[in-house]
């Protein structure tokens, strides 16, 4: 009788016990399902503005190398764009130099000063003007070819007989604004990588 009574005992306690698992199992597949099921997105905002990305060339170069390839006996010479670009770097130091002391046909005929005559743009190439343009900037090589390397249909500019190539074109406009420099400010000669058109060397390897 004992033995039966335990037997009932044990048998409800198995019950029990495998209903309480069963429940378990139950619960913790529907947390995992549910946990599983991907959260409804929430509704997108479609007031917020997405500002428009600039237009023309996209991005500009934080520096490039000047008289790329060149066969001269000094080769060619790194140029920080940003630096010149953004920084205060007008003679005096107190203003940025604006994009047509460089991209001298990016600005109206009306604007050209002589010896200037080449005119490619409507407009005055200036940051804003860019970001809202789908014109390209034009860059050196553009106009001023290496020597003995002008493409086909294209023509070196000259100006009173003297050909306008790149290495002749890069020296006048880098020579003549670090010149100035130097006159407005005699300090800049100490400054790490500055030149005057006698300092060859510091913008130059030799090839």
């Amino acid at each position: 009788m004992k033995n039966l009574a335990k037997l009932i005992v044990f048998s409800v306690f198995v019950a029990v016990a495998a209903f309480g698992f069963a429940c378990s199992l139950s619960g913790s597949s529907s947390a995992s399902l549910a946990a599983a099921s991907p959260t409804p997105p929430a509704a997108a905002n479609t007031t917020a503005a997405t500002p428009a990305p600039p237009a023309g060339d996209k991005k500009i170069p934080k520096s490039f190398v000047l008289s790329k390839d060149s066969l001269s006996e000094y080769g060619e010479a790194p140029f920080d764009h940003d630096t010149h670009a953004f920084g205060k770097y007008n003679p005096e130091g107190t203003a940025v130099v604006g994009c047509v002391e460089c991209h001298h046909t990016d600005q109206p005929k009306s604007a050209l000063k002589p010896p200037l005559v080449t005119s490619e743009r409507e407009v005055v190439l200036t940051m804003a003007s860019w970001q809202t343009s789908t014109q390209k900037v034009s860059n050196c090589r553009t106009c001023h070819f290496q020597d003995g390397n002008v493409p086909e249909g294209k023509e070196m500019p000259t100006l009173n007989g003297k050909d306008l190539n790149n290495e002749y074109s890069y020296h006048v406009n880098c020579n003549t604004c670090h010149d100035a420099a130097f006159k407005a400010r005699p300090t800049l000669k100490s400054k790490k990588g500055f030149a005057t058109s006698k300092d060859c060397l510091v913008c130059h390897a030799k090839n």
